[in-house]
């Protein structure tokens, strides 16, 4: 008998018989008729994308707390919209907010950009001419940024060159103009084909995250974009085949992407970037979208669980979300996740979480 308990208390002490860690996460309960779709933290406020009743919608979240955003759309495509990005900062009268929405229309079945921006009363589609992000040449919008020299949103547009080129429009308050790519590093070319994935700013800084192909090969790379100019930086330890996925940045940025079909993570700014060893080993498909680190934190799916990783080591069960990690936030000290079945957040199965003490 006295053995039989020594043996037990041999194996918990060497934590052999021990069940992991689990992070307990509290679904967040947003107003009746919403289905989260983006998150973006706003200082002490989560700002949520939803749809609703067949729209878009936009929740202001804190502590506990729901404000519904008034949506003024300004065409037939605005108002059926599915929201592509959304990107939120902290300001003085509520969170300025910029966000992407899209539907696909026409002949061709191309999707129909609206750009969404904060007004004195709530959030407006902002309309443009259809030649700003459709027509001859269009490609996609990627992402929407704020940076402190104001807002940006970047995606592609038929090269000069070669293929598409990564592409960025500017603002004056209502009208969006694309710079030209020609010229630039941005512009792909025959040596060198240039694919933006997702983008994400820091201060003035701008980084675009994606990947290029030279010779036939994808390597992940990161655009820093300051002062209107945009510095290429392939991202290291790269493997055979890789690309850059997603971008965050908090006082560092972090990316997330693929390497031999597996997760890699990448952290650093400017000119200098490190590829941070020991992530899990985890598969990573073509369509799938691993959201980037918060710091030293990465939330992941592993065949349908999440978890949650530490840079610096450790990795502990979240209880509460299933399935794919499609966004991550973080407000004060509480970690803001969404998941679902699905790889799309648009499909309307999403739900909201949180974890912490915040």
């Amino acid at each position: 008998m006295i053995l039989a308990v020594l043996a037990v208390l041999l194996l918990a002490s060497c934590g052999v018989a021990q069940p992991p860690e689990r992070t307990r996460f509290t679904q967040v309960e947003l107003p009746p008729g919403t289905v989260p779709v983006r998150i973006a933290a706003a200082g002490d406020e989560l700002v949520v994308a939803v749809s609703e009743d067949g729209g878009p919608g936009i929740v202001r979240h804190r502590d506990g707390r729901n404000t519904e955003v008034p949506l003024t759309p300004a065409t037939g495509y605005g108002a059926e919209a599915l929201w592509y990005s959304l990107a939120a900062r902290p300001a003085t009268s509520g969170p300025e907010i910029l966000a992407v929405g899209g539907r696909r229309g026409g002949a061709h079945g191309n999707v129909r950009w609206s750009v969404w921006r904060t007004t004195g009363t709530g959030v407006a589609e902002q309309p443009q001419p259809f030649s700003t992000f459709g027509g001859l040449g269009a490609g996609d919008l990627v992402d929407a940024v704020l940076p402190d020299t104001g807002p940006l949103l970047v995606g592609t547009w038929q090269s000069h060159s070669a293929g598409t080129d990564p592409s960025v429009w500017t603002t004056d308050g209502t009208t969006w103009t694309r710079r030209s790519s020609t010229g630039t590093p941005l512009e792909s070319t025959g040596a060198a084909l240039n694919y933006p994935m997702a983008a994400a700013s820091r201060g003035a800084e701008v980084v675009i995250a994606g990947w290029q192909v030279v010779k036939g090969v994808p390597r992940p790379v990161v655009w820093t974009l300051r002062d209107g100019t945009a510095t290429p930086v392939p991202l290291p330890g790269n493997g055979r085949i890789g690309t850059a996925i997603t971008v965050s940045c908090e006082k560092t940025c972090s990316v997330a992407g693929r390497v031999d079909g597996r997760l890699a993570v990448w952290q650093g700014g400017g000119d200098t970037w490190r590829r941070v060893p020991g992530v899990p080993e985890v598969p990573v498909g073509d369509r799938d979208r691993p959201p980037p680190p918060l710091g030293d934190t990465l939330v992941y799916s592993d065949r349908g669980t999440v978890r949650i990783a530490t840079l610096s080591g450790g990795t502990r069960d979240a209880a509460g979300p299933t399935g794919v990690v499609t966004g991550v936030a973080r407000v004060g000290d509480s970690i803001y996740v969404l998941a679902g079945p699905g790889n799309d957040s648009q499909d309307n199965n999403q739900t909201l979480w949180r974890a912490g003490t915040g």
